[in-house]
């Protein structure tokens, strides 16, 4: 179990929201960048879909406040690129909004998002999964990166 009890999604819309509330949620009226914004969260919804169908189909668990609960390594599709596509997904939610905003804040907060994740998140995940996988894991964590 991770000391960490703060699910991801919640990290998401904490940074979202002091994304928002920095630049006082004002949005752009660009329609390129609306546009563009729509593409990201699209592509955001996508991967986490994919993401979450497959682990359910391995049967296995997508709650990551408890990686011991996994019964499989799963390895194949987008797992192939990312070994964390689903918080791949919420990063990429907050650069979506960060385009809606026209915002450097909203998007550096997405930066801090991923530091966190990566430290609180990932990294304690990581261990749990080296300690019950052993090699096979050894070996999915040098041929795929972390993030993307």
């Amino acid at each position: 179990m991770l000391n960490n009890k703060i699910p991801p999604p919640i990290v998401m819309l904490v940074c979202g929201g002091v994304g928002g509330y920095v630049d006082n949620f004002t949005f752009t009226s660009n329609l390129l960048v609306w546009l563009l914004g729509v593409v990201i969260f699209a592509s955001g919804i996508w991967l986490a879909v994919v993401s979450i169908v497959s682990f359910k189909q391995a049967k296995t668990t997508i709650n990551p406040l408890d990686p011991s609960q996994a019964s499989l390594l799963v390895s194949h599709g987008v797992f192939r690129y990312s070994r964390n596509p689903m918080y791949v997904s919420l990063a990429l939610f907050l650069v979506a909004w960060s385009c809606v905003l026209l915002s450097i804040a909203a998007l550096a907060l997405c930066l801090v998002f991923v530091m966190y994740i990566t430290q609180f998140q990932i990294k304690p995940e990581e261990q749990v999964l080296q300690a019950k996988f052993g090699k096979p894991y050894d070996e999915y964590c040098r041929k795929v990166k972390r993030w993307v």
